[in-house]
């Protein structure tokens, strides 16, 4: 008889799946119940009692409250939850249930037994079926359950999936969504993640019994087993979501896992390359931390912007503190620029590097004597000679007019002969020549100083590798930093460089090649395509927002969304229009309202908005309606214990998600804002604009978890899909 005192007690993904539809007073009860169950099994009042009518004996009840329980399955000393609904619902979806060991795919599996009046219903299936081009051993083989074939076969189409989810074990409708997907062979096995199980000497793999089996890897892929109930409270109260727990196979394959050379992973919104990335920190700092003879390395966690970074370090805080350490860190987390300005002070530089509206004034001010002193070019303007300097002389790191002679200028619209190109190069001699008076430098000079430096002094410094967040922002000098902060090494680097990142998600002016800055990816580049966060409605509308927009694949090819798919469907994005400005401000007002009287937390709802100024106005509205709201801004990350509907711009939301999200202010003249359109140089100028704004509300439409809210006053932005 089992000692109830000594029960581990695990938690399935499904679980998780079937609370989030329930009331947030059920979560809580939920959490008590385990917490109880956890500290003493045996308590009065639990009720751990079988279920009257299941077909396997080790599905049992535990009473969350009144009206609410759990079903659980109760093996010799582990207890795993699998549902939480009404009573009467809860038992109705507990009676066909069985869990089983799948000695096949190594996990653990709950599967649904079909009554035999619906089997031979589904049969007949009316119209041709999903998968009838996939036979049953096909099927089996992959890994979807034998009794699930009969449903199987009943579906449809991808709507159709989409409704079965609770009907399937998950990894059965993983694989299925997979197939869906037009996946081959190769790809599903390799979604699926399943490792041969391990023969041992007491045990084969088909007499593993549950205890063992919930230890696997892959079991662990959509089950959770707490350590304790602090951390069992983390995980439900949202320190600790569902993905820093339950990575999917895909996932977890390009996560843990050692490359031969810098390796890169693509993927659109939502497929968790972040999450990968912070995965990968901690696999990299666990091995440090495991071999005393890399004591004292960490690995640098570097991303673009400042804003995410804070973000990043908040979330690898909770997934691993334990690398965080502020005395002995082995994993180090800080945007570009500030590491690049630190490691500046500490060598003396005595230039200031113009990362600030302060420094960007005194910028403006070296131009404008540049073009007092030599006028433009005949036919061109000032904005487009910045342009130029930017985007050719400073991304590329030319240094002399015979290199601005030959360099490739791709994507630049205007054409430049020998002759305009040779009277450029003196005003871009003269800009250049007042900057060292001035003392001061731009990022791209800072950039290339430190790889100077670097050259003679890489070996000092303390990082093993470093892993790139959000590449699709870096530009070229940034990617000749970071191979020289762990330069190429033949016998010591196979881990040194990790990317991610998405080109669909370009929201600033940079490109690079990674060939071109020396880190070689070919063959060790791959590629996310399962959307985990968003619904299939919103990502089809995010997508349709790109329509016609040609994307690299950040280095020297190019990139689609093709087989970009997402694992849920929800609700249609709702698109409004309003006759003003005022009448759009009170929509969103009222639909922030409303979501959060129908039990939405209002820290879950986003309001995004394209500038600052837009900002200022939407809180001024919640204040006057008495409707609480947090202005998430550049100087901290989301603390999301903190009441309030978040308000920020576009480019601030970059990295964030919440349930509810609403866009506003797109109508024509106001997105793209018309100073942003007035600053092209030229026509092609003008496209590239225009599409990093269309990624722009790409990214913000892709925040949305569940709801996504468009809006505009008067006409709509011709950038919204017609």
């Amino acid at each position: 008889m089992t000692d109830e005192r000594d029960l581990r007690v695990s938690y399935d993904i499904g679980c998780m799946r079937s609370l989030k539809k329930l009331p947030p007073k059920v979560s809580m009860g939920f959490l008590d119940m385990m917490a109880k169950v956890m500290s003493d099994p045996s308590r009065h009042g639990l009720n751990i009692e079988p279920v009257t009518g299941a077909k396997d004996k080790g599905i049992k009840s535990v009473r969350v409250d009144q009206g609410y329980r759990a079903i659980g399955f109760l093996a010799s000393q582990d207890l795993l939850f699998l549902h939480v609904n009404e009573h009467d619902k809860a038992y109705r979806w507990a009676n066909n249930r069985k869990v089983r060991v799948d000695p096949k795919t190594n996990r653990i599996r709950v599967v649904e037994e079909v009554p035999v009046e619906i089997s031979a219903i589904a049969a007949e299936p009316v119209q041709p079926a999903l998968f009838d081009n996939h036979s049953d051993e096909e099927l089996t083989s992959y890994g979807v359950m034998p009794e699930e074939l009969s449903v199987v076969r009943t579906i449809i189409n991808e709507a159709d999936l989409y409704a079965h989810e609770e009907d399937l074990d998950t990894t059965s409708h993983e694989v299925l969504f997979a197939l869906a997907a037009g996946y081959g062979p190769e790809e599903v096995k390799d979604i699926l993640g399943t490792a041969p199980a391990v023969e041992t000497q007491d045990t084969r793999p088909e007499e593993m019994d549950f205890g063992q089996a919930i230890d696997t890897a892959e079991s662990r892929q959509t089950i959770f087993i707490p350590e304790s109930e602090e951390e069992l409270r983390k995980f439900l109260e949202g320190d600790l979501e569902g993905w820093r727990v339950f990575l999917h196979p895909d996932q977890r394959r390009f996560a843990y896992r050692d490359y031969n050379g810098p390796a890169m992973v693509r993927g659109g919104a939502g497929t968790g390359k972040t999450v990968v990335a912070m995965h990968r920190a901690k696999h990299l700092a666990d091995q440090i931390a495991a071999d005393q003879s890399q004591k004292g390395k960490r690995v640098l966690f570097t991303t673009f912007t400042t804003n995410l970074a804070r973000d990043i370090e908040t979330n690898l805080n909770t997934l691993c503190p334990e690398h965080l350490d502020k005395s002995s860190p082995r994993i180090e987390v800080i945007n570009l620029d500030a590491w690049v300005s630190n490691f500046l002070k500490r060598r003396k530089f005595d230039r200031k590097v113009a990362y600030f509206s302060d420094e960007m004034g005194r910028i403006d001010e070296l131009w404008a004597g540049v073009f007092d002193q030599h006028g433009c070019p005949e036919g061109l303007s000032e904005a487009f000679v910045r342009a130029e300097w930017a985007q050719i002389i400073q991304a590329k790191g030319v240094d002399s007019q015979k290199a601005y002679f030959k360099v490739s200028r791709v994507g630049r619209g205007t054409p430049l002969d020998r002759k305009k190109r040779a009277a450029l190069w003196i005003l871009f001699e003269d800009y250049r020549a007042r900057l060292l008076d001035e003392g001061i430098a731009e990022p791209d000079d800072a950039y290339r100083e430190a790889v100077t430096l670097l050259k003679t002094e890489a070996s000092s410094l303390p990082y093993s590798s470093v892993i790139v967040d959000e590449a699709q922002d870096m530009g070229e000098q940034a990617f000749r930093l970071i191979r020289a902060i762990v330069p190429p090494n033949p016998s010591e680097d196979p881990n040194s460089i990790f990317i991610v990142g998405d080109a669909h998600q370009r929201i600033y002016a940079r490109k690079a090649s990674m060939l071109a800055c020396g880190i070689e990816i070919r063959g060790r580049s791959r590629k996310l395509k399962l959307n985990y966060r968003t619904t299939d409605d919103i990502r089809r509308w995010a997508v349709s927002v790109l329509e016609g927009v040609e994307v690299d694949d950040l280095d020297e090819g190019l990139d689609t969304l093709k087989g970009y798919i997402s694992l849920y469907s929800g609700e249609v994005p709702e698109l409004r229009a309003h006759q003003n400005l005022q009448q759009e401000i009170d929509g969103v007002v009222k639909w922030s309202r409303d979501l959060a009287a129908a039990g939405t937390e209002d820290s879950d709802i986003g309001i995004l908005v394209r500038t600052n100024r837009q900002v200022d106005q939407i809180t001024a509205a919640l204040h006057a309606a008495n409707l609480p709201f947090v202005t998430l801004g550049n100087a901290k990350a989301d603390d999301r214990t903190v009441s309030g509907v978040r308000v920020t711009t576009m480019h601030r939301a970059k990295g964030l998600e919440f349930h509810a999200v609403a866009i506003v202010f797109l109508s024509e003249g106001a997105f793209p804002p018309k100073p942003a359109l007035a600053s092209a140089v030229d026509a092609a100028d003008r496209r590239e604009i225009i599409e990093r704004e269309r990624a722009l509300l790409h990214v913000a439409a892709t925040r949305a978890k569940k709801i996504l809210r468009i809006s505009w006053s008067g006409k709509p932005s011709a950038i919204l899909p017609q």
